[in-house]
């Protein structure tokens, strides 16, 4: 493989940066594969044992999903070192991506504003927590740049408008009223927040993992609400 990569042109870094996605990707592979176990539990099995075998099969998929986020984590930073040793650095001192401290409440609530809009259209659903909502976004906000805080509802809105059919897949299958809704193991489904919450899966997914884990007591829920947007709705 990395002879092929070398003979295509790819720098170092790439092909670092390639062969590592390759492995991540077979892993999350794996992950799916594990995250459809989690209603095979064996028939006629009890209470006990059937909560037993979500627990097993939820412990399993989250392992699989650090591993392969890990993965790609270690073979970003081997990257851009090669990359720093090849190349002289091209960016302005200011040029890199600033990170925020905190969230303003004027921001929070707009983003909310547009969440709603969008969650509603989706589910019809009005009886959510907006004080939930509000706690929520202003630790999923702090994984949004200080240089996209000013545009990010139109971020959202356009990503919603992309991905109108996979949110209503979700929705449709874990939110309210969904065939397999069950607010009390992941309420985010019946929240509008959720919204931002895939929004930023999609594209820090690994910065999102670590401002929530850090703020919020709740590991579980994001990491069973990632398995549903990944790998619990129909082809894309």
């Amino acid at each position: 493989m990395t002879e092929l990569l070398d003979a295509a042109g790819a720098s170092p870094a790439e092909v670092h940066t390639l062969i590592a996605a390759i492995k991540a990707g077979a892993v999350e592979g794996a992950h799916g594969e594990v995250s459809e176990l989690d209603t095979q539990a064996p028939s006629g099995s009890s209470d006990q044992v059937h909560e037993g075998w979500l627990r097993a099969v939820e412990a399993i998929a989250g392992r699989l999903a650090r591993i392969a986020d890990r993965t790609l984590r270690q073979a970003q930073a081997a990257a851009a070192a090669l990359e720093g040793r090849s190349a002289a650095p091209s960016r302005t001192p200011n040029s890199s991506p600033t990170p925020v401290d905190s969230v303003g409440e004027e921001q929070v609530h707009q983003v909310l504003e547009a969440a709603e809009r969008i969650f509603v259209s989706l589910t019809g659903h009005t009886g959510f927590d907006r004080d939930l909502s509000e706690e929520i976004l202003t630790v999923v906000l702090k994984a949004v740049t200080a240089e996209q805080q000013e545009g990010y509802v139109r971020q959202l809105e356009a990503f919603a408008e992309a991905s109108r059919d996979r949110l209503g897949q979700l929705y449709g299958k874990y939110g309210p009223d969904g065939k397999f809704a069950d607010e009390s193991r992941c309420y985010l489904t019946h929240q509008p927040e959720s919204v931002v919450v895939c929004e930023r899966l999609d594209t820090v997914p690994m910065w999102l993992e670590a401002v929530w884990n850090n703020e919020i007591d709740a590991e579980l829920t994001l990491d069973r609400f990632t398995k549903y947007w990944r790998f619990g709705l129909g082809p894309s």
